[in-house]
């Protein structure tokens, strides 16, 4: 083999593509596909390069299929032999491009290379930046070869799954949100049955404040999932992000009853306690007045609001409140006991 085994010919591949890779976005490569055909410079080159992207993505017909097309469109250049002239002559030529001819042979010998190496020497070539400095399971090279390990994690000798969770934990993932959630993305994406792997990825999304991919995360959930209290957690903490406590309530409710038909009462009262604090957010993002309203309607409203808590909670309200007049200080106490008597009255 020309390259050794810690040091894989992985090519440079356009951003795009290369974006594609690192997030498993195995549903948009025939989209990718596409575009780069209609593109002006559609040739070899680009074939090879797609079909390392195919092999990364696990798509390994597609890339066998783009390095046939590659020869066909540059049937004279040998990118794959014809020796016993078996091929189609194809209708395109590219000339006496040297470079180009170079550069294809090379993509060919690295695809080669790569395509039949054994799973398990590709997971020890992606595992040796990595135990050292986990962080490295983010950058682009680790992600592709992670992309080529999931592409054949059959033929390894034992499960993949606890291996990565041992060696991205919580206190890895808590030290470093951002790197951790580049790595769970692609995981999820290329392994959707992994329900860790689908927590992680949509927690972190969520905490990143990338709510469109929270969502994808969580409406991808098959059904087994759907039986974890926490996959409900991070659906009702989305909920209260787009301002929907109601649908924030509910999903903590389910929340709360999985989590006592697993009998796990500490965990089902963390979500109690969750509620709770909900159930205050979602008075305060109730529309604060009615279309065409004045502003004196909406002023009303909310003193109303204000009495029906003092009164729920037995916090008496300050006379200068009552009365219409400022004082920060004494509102803010105010509000902190009645929230907390709220909390306590469940």
């Amino acid at each position: 083999m020309r390259a050794a085994l810690l040091d894989l010919p992985l090519p440079p591949l356009p951003a795009p593509w290369a974006e594609v890779v690192a997030g498993g976005k195995v549903a948009g490569f025939e989209q990718l596909l596409d575009q780069a055909r209609n593109q002006l410079n559609w040739g070899p080159v680009a074939a090879l390069e797609l079909a390392h992207t195919a092999l990364q993505l696990g798509l390994t017909d597609r890339g066998d299929d783009l390095v046939l097309e590659a020869d066909r469109l540059a049937p004279n250049w040998g990118v794959v032999p014809d020796r016993w002239g078996l091929w189609p002559t194809g209708q395109h030529t590219h000339g006496d491009d040297l470079p180009g001819r170079k550069r294809c042979l090379q993509l060919v010998e690295d695809y080669l290379l790569l395509r039949h190496l054994p799973a398990v020497e590709l997971w020890k070539a992606w595992l040796h930046p990595v135990k050292d400095q986990w962080q490295q399971a983010a950058e682009p090279q680790q992600l592709a070869l992670m992309g080529l390990v999931l592409g054949r994690r059959d033929q390894l000798p034992g499960p993949l799954e606890p291996a990565v969770e041992k060696l991205v934990g919580e206190d890895q993932v808590n030290s470093d949100p951002g790197a951790a959630l580049v790595m769970w993305q692609q995981l999820c994406r290329r392994i959707p049955e992994w329900s860790y792997a689908r927590l992680k990825a949509a927690d972190l999304c969520l905490q990143r404040k990338r709510l469109q991919d929270c969502q994808d995360h969580l409406k991808a959930a098959t059904q087994d999932q759907r039986q974890s209290p926490w996959l409900w957690d991070i659906d009702a903490r989305l909920a209260m992000a787009l301002e929907r406590p109601q649908e924030a309530l509910r999903c903590w409710g389910e929340a709360i009853r999985l989590a006592g038909e697993s009998r796990d009462e500490e965990l089902a009262e963390l979500f109690r306690q969750r509620r709770r604090e909900a159930e205050w957010d979602a008075e305060w993002m109730q529309p604060a007045f009615v279309a065409g309203a004045s502003g004196d309607a909406a002023l009303d409203r909310f003193s109303e609001r204000l009495e029906a808590w003092a009164s729920q909670t037995g916090v008496a309200l300050p006379q200068r409140i009552a009365s219409g007049e400022a004082d920060p200080e004494r509102f803010a106490a105010f509000l902190d006991q009645a929230s907390g008597r709220l909390a306590l009255a469940g």
